[in-house]
């Protein structure tokens, strides 16, 4: 499987986590299938990408187990991820689009304090990935710093 495939499938699963569609040991069979079908990608970028995606993914389906029944963190947490991973727009869009999922999940996380310890472990792959991002974004500019000169 290649990246695109990968993130063609990941998305898939994050629909049918949306729609509710499976059931939860469904989803952790996609995670396995994923995890497994990944394996050989070995690009430092896409592979870092997809660890990212399937701890996420894997995250939300823990989460899911313990859904607190006031309100559905799960569906939340899985559209604020799935806003967040998109790999639509610039480097800065992506920053904002991350950093507004780490708020809103921070939010639900307050508002649930149940699951809050789960809910604010599932922050931590978004975390990485926006350290990630701020370092293409700073050398980006750098770069085209330099280039002004």
């Amino acid at each position: 499987m290649n990246y695109d495939e990968f993130n063609t499938e990941y998305t898939r699963v994050l629909d049918k986590i949306k729609s509710g569609t499976c059931s939860w040991s469904e989803l952790s069979g996609h995670v396995t299938r994923l995890r497994k079908a990944t394996a050989g990608l070995t690009k430092p970028i896409e592979r870092n990408q997809v660890d990212s995606d399937l701890a996420a993914l894997g995250q939300m389906v823990d989460l899911s187990r313990r859904t607190n029944d006031r309100e559905d963190v799960w569906t939340i947490t899985s559209e604020a991820v799935r806003r967040a991973s998109s790999g639509e727009g610039t480097v800065a869009d992506r920053i904002g689009r991350i950093e507004a999922s780490i708020n809103e999940i921070t939010h639900l996380a307050n508002r649930n304090p149940d699951e809050r310890e789960a809910l604010m472990q599932s922050t931590s792959t978004l975390r990485i990935l926006h350290s990630s991002l701020q370092s293409s974004l700073r050398a980006e500019q750098a770069e085209a710093a330099a280039a002004v000169r």
